[in-house]
């Protein structure tokens, strides 16, 4: 009888907590998936370093995160399910933004999705 007590308490919440972690979450709160941007220039792709993006979550103005372009013209960002504008923000000097308008993302869990920025560099 005691084998048998002991065996269901060490079994039942491990059963449980397989049952529990089998449960989809809902959207937004999910594992992340990855935003990655890449900033540059010319017609053969120059990283443009120090670009500043900043995310929000689509038709809202609160900024989610801010990234920053490193001397490689990336940077990633780990964002729950969603959609997602990206925008820059900072323009490193001698440079001008090609176009101006934000990117619209669809960030899903497990994946990665990217964009680019286009600089035009003196």
């Amino acid at each position: 009888m005691r084998r048998t007590m002991l065996a269901l308490s060490v079994l039942c919440p491990l059963v449980g907590a397989g049952l529990a972690a089998a449960d989809p979450a809902p959207p937004g709160t999910g594992t992340a998936g990855t935003l990655s941007v890449l900033a540059f220039t010319g017609r053969d792709p120059i990283p443009v370093n120090r670009a500043e993006i900043t995310v929000t979550r689509c038709g809202e103005s609160q900024v989610v995160t801010t990234l920053t372009s490193g001397p490689d013209g990336r940077a990633t960002a780990a964002l729950p399910d969603g959609c997602y504008e990206a925008r820059v923000i900072t323009v490193p000097g001698g440079c001008a933004l090609a176009d101006t308008a934000p990117v619209r993302l669809q960030v899903a869990a497990g994946t990665q999705v990217s964009t680019e920025f286009r600089f035009r560099c003196a």
